[in-house]
């Protein structure tokens, strides 16, 4: 498919760039979630447990894979300490479940100079737990607008 192959090649760097801004600023550890996982950019950077709904994509990450949907993740709840849910939270209609397996849920979504507040008030919309810290990421390519919420 060509879409997969451009977003693993041409959006690789941009993600792992910023995945490591994400890393830096909150020093994650325990155990972590990746819902969403692509082909596991999150996981040539940190242990974690990556999941998708995309099998060909979930078959490159790294380390422990799950095939299931964010909207439904069996794990037990409060299991994780962090969740990442990486430029795909546009694609959940179930956010608490996030919420539900882990303490600590990072949230990002794609934006620009133009639409940075919009699409961070609407991140805060999507969660009812306390907004611990918010960033804006900046790739060459692309930016993110990022909360962390805690319990």
């Amino acid at each position: 498919m060509i879409s997969r192959s451009i977003y693993s090649d041409w959006m690789a760097k941009t993600q792992t760039e910023k995945l490591k801004q994400l890393l830096t600023e909150l020093r994650p550890r325990g155990r972590l979630l990746d819902v969403g996982a692509g082909p596991g950019f999150l996981e040539e950077l940190i242990p974690a447990i990556a999941t998708d709904v995309d099998i060909d994509n979930l078959r490159k990450a790294k380390g422990p894979r799950v095939l299931c949907s964010g909207d439904n993740l069996p794990f037990k709840s409060g299991i994780f300490d962090w969740v990442f849910c990486v430029d795909t939270v546009h694609l959940l209609k179930n956010v608490g479940e996030l919420e539900r397996v882990g303490k600590n849920v990072v949230l990002t979504a794609f934006c620009n100079e133009h639409n940075y507040q919009e699409k961070m008030d609407w991140l805060k919309s999507l969660t009812k737990r306390k907004i611990s810290k918010e960033m804006l990421l900046k790739a060459e390519k692309e930016w993110d607008a990022a909360i962390l919420c805690g319990k």
